[in-house]
C-alpha cells in the first residue's frame, strides 16, 4: 500500500501553481493501475528493465514539473528544458545572495535528498511487487485491472474532472513532445524571420539616422518596470505621482518627453530576450530564438548607429562573467562590473546602484568619447529581490562608488515568503528610480535622445498574473521636432502613457527608431 501512495504521489506532482488545491492532488490518475498492471503480468526479467524505464521517466517528469513551477512563480510560462537550463546557475545566485549561500545550499541539499530517497523508496516497493508469488501477483492484477475498467468507465462519462479520474501523467508526456515539435517549427519560422529585415528595405546601405546626427542616442533598459506598477491598484497613485514629478523635472530642464507602451517578448524575468529584441528587430520568445540570433548576421540596432557615425557602447554592471553575446552585439565598448571600476560595496544581486552606473558612464564613456554615442545601459535598481535598496547622494559625491561604503543602503535582505515587503520595495525601488533618473537627464541630457523603457512585468508575486506583457517606454529630447515625429498611435505627451495607446512590439522598436529619424530635421 505505501509503494501505491508514493506512485499516486509521484503522479499527482503538481506543475503549475494552480494544481496546488487539495481535489487536484487527490485527483485520481488513471495512470496508476495500469503502471501497476503492466509491470505485475510482465516476466520478471522485462518487468525489471521495464519498472527502470518508468523511474526513470517519472523523475524527469517530477524535475520538470518542479522546473515548470519554479518557472511559473517566477516568469508566468513553464520551464522549457531544450533551451533553459542555465537559467538554473541564475537561479543559484540571485537565491544565494537573496537568503544566503548556506543556507540556499541547505535547501537544495533537502530537496535532492528527499527526492533521491523518494524514487529509491519507489523502485525497491516495485521491485517487492514484482518478487511476490505468482499467485499473490495474480490476485493484485485483476485487482488493477477492475480498478482501470471502472476508472476509465468513469472518465468516458465525466471526463477530465477536478475531483474524478484524470489522465494528466500521459497528456503531460504528450503536451511536453508537442511543445518540442512546436519548438522545432518556430525555429524555422524564426529562419525566415531572420532573413526578412525592413530597415533595409528603403536604404539598402543601412539607415543613417540624419535626424539624430551630432547627438547621443542612448537606451536606459530598467528592470522589472512594465505596466503593472501604472496600472496596478496597490502601486498605481505612487507610480502616477513619481512620474508627474518626472515630467515636470524634464520641463523645467528644457527637455522634452512622449510616452507609450511596448509589448515586451517575456513577463517576469531574462532580460537579455528583451534587449536583444529591442536590439535585433525581433520578437525573441524563447532562448532558443536568442541562440539562434547570435549566430546570425542581423545587425543591431547600436551596430546600425555605429555604421551611421556614433561610437557604440553597452554597459551591463550585472555581467561578471564572459559576455558570450557580446560577439554578435559587436559594440565598441563594453563596460561590465569590472570595467566599470566600482569601490563600494554591492546591494546583493545588484552589484552597485544605478546612480553610480550612469556616473561612470557620463565620466568613462559620453565625457571622452569624440563622436557621438549610441548606448545601452541596463540598470539593476529595481531587480528582485528588491532588498536592500541603494539611497540616494549628492551626484557630484557619486565619485567611483566609495560613498556607497554601507552607509547608503535601505533595509536588507527580505523573505518571499511574506509577500507585502517584497510589493513594497518592488514600488519603492522604482519610485525611487524615476527620481533619480530624472535628476540625471536634468544634469546631463544636453540635446542628445534618451529611451528610457522597461524590459518585463514584474514576477507574479508582485502583482499577479499581469493580463499582458506590455512595458512602459518614454522618449526625452530637448528638440521638440525628434519627438513629433513618434506615431501618436502609440506615443502620448508625458511621462503617463494613455492607457489606450497601442502598445508597439518590442521587436518593432529598430525599425521604428530608423525609419522616423532617417531623414534631417527640417524636413517636411
Amino acid at each position: 500500500m505505501a509503494t501505491v501512495l508514493l506512485l499516486f504521489a509521484v503522479m499527482r506532482f503538481p506543475g503549475h501553481p494552480a494544481d496546488l488545491t487539495i481535489s487536484r492532488l487527490l485527483a485520481w490518475p488513471l495512470e496508476l493501475p495500469v503502471v501497476l498492471g503492466v509491470l505485475l503480468a510482465l516476466p520478471r526479467g522485462i518487468g525489471r528493465w521495464c519498472r527502470r524505464v518508468l523511474i526513470a521517466l517519472l523523475a524527469v517528469l517530477v524535475f520538470l514539473r518542479f522546473a515548470d513551477m519554479g518557472s511559473r512563480l517566477a516568469f508566468g510560462r513553464d520551464f522549457d528544458p531544450l533551451a533553459e537550463f542555465h537559467l538554473m546557475a541564475q537561479g543559484w545566485t540571485l537565491a544565494s545572495q537573496s537568503v544566503g549561500r548556506l543556507e540556499a545550499a541547505l535547501v537544495v541539499c533537502i530537496v535532492l535528498l528527499l527526492a533521491v530517497s523518494m524514487f529509491y523508496a519507489l523502485n525497491a516497493g516495485l521491485a517487492s511487487l514484482q518478487a511476490m508469488a505468482w499467485k499473490e501477483r495474480q490476485r493484485m492484477l485483476i485487482i488493477a485491472v477492475i480498478v482501470t475498467v471502472v476508472g476509465f468507465a468513469w472518465y468516458g462519462v465525466s471526463g477530465a474532472s477536478a475531483t474524478g479520474p484524470r489522465l494528466d501523467t500521459v497528456q503531460d508526456f504528450t503536451k511536453r513532445f508537442e511543445r518540442v515539435r512546436w519548438r522545432i517549427g518556430d525555429q524555422l519560422a524564426f529562419s525566415r524571420e531572420l532573413a526578412d529585415d525592413p530597415v533595409f528595405e528603403n536604404t539598402p546601405a543601412g539607415p543613417r539616422f540624419e535626424a539624430l546626427q551630432g547627438r547621443d542616442v542612448v537606451t536606459l533598459f530598467v528592470e522589472s518596470y512594465g505596466r503593472s506598477w501604472l496600472d496596478h491598484e496597490r502601486f498605481r497613485d505612487t507610480a502616477h505621482e513619481r512620474l508627474g514629478e518626472v515630467e515636470n523635472v524634464l520641463r523645467d530642464a528644457g527637455l522634452g518627453i512622449r510616452s507609450g507602451w511596448v509589448d515586451s517578448p517575456i513577463r517576469g524575468g531574462r532580460s537579455w530576450l528583451a534587449q536583444a529584441s529591442y536590439a535585433s528587430g525581433l520578437m525573441l520568445t524563447s532562448q532558443a530564438r536568442f541562440d539562434r540570433l547570435l549566430s546570425s548576421d542581423r545587425v543591431p540596432l547600436y551596430s546600425l548607429l555605429r555604421d551611421a557615425g556614433w561610437t557604440s557602447v553597452v554597459a551591463l554592471p550585472v555581467v561578471s562573467k564572459p559576455w558570450v553575446e557580446g560577439a554578435w552585439y559587436d559594440v565598441d565598448t563594453f563596460l561590465n562590473r569590472d570595467a566599470l571600476s566600482y569601490r563600494g560595496k554591492d546591494f546583493g544581486y545588484v552589484t552597485m546602484p544605478d546612480q553610480y552606473t550612469l556616473t561612470a558612464f557620463e565620466d568613462q564613456v559620453r565625457d571622452v568619447e569624440e563622436k557621438p554615442v549610441a548606448g545601452m545601459i541596463g540598470l539593476l535598481d529595481s531587480h528582485a529581490p528588491w532588498g536592500p535598496l541603494p539611497l540616494p547622494v549628492p551626484w557630484e559625491a557619486v565619485g567611483d562608488g566609495s560613498v556607497f561604503d554601507g552607509s547608503y543602503r535601505d533595509g536588507g535582505p527580505i523573505s518571499w515568503a511574506t509577500p507585502e515587503p517584497v510589493r513594497a520595495n518592488y514600488s519603492r525601488s522604482l519610485d525611487r528610480l524615476m527620481q533619480r533618473l530624472a535628476e540625471y537627464l536634468a544634469l546631463y541630457a544636453d540635446d542628445a535622445l534618451f529611451v528610457i523603457i522597461g524590459d518585463h512585468q514584474p514576477a507574479s508575486v508582485i502583482a499577479g498574473w499581469a493580463p499582458n506583457a506590455h512595458v512602459p517606454v518614454h522618449i526625452i529630447a530637448r528638440e521638440p521636432e525628434l519627438l513629433d515625429r513618434l506615431p501618436d498611435a502609440s506615443f502620448s505627451d508625458g511621462a503617463i502613457p494613455g492607457e489606450a495607446l497601442a502598445a508597439i512590439p518590442m521587436g518593432d522598436m529598430r525599425a521604428l527608431l530608423a525609419s522616423i529619424y532617417e531623414t534631417p530635421l527640417g524636413t517636411p
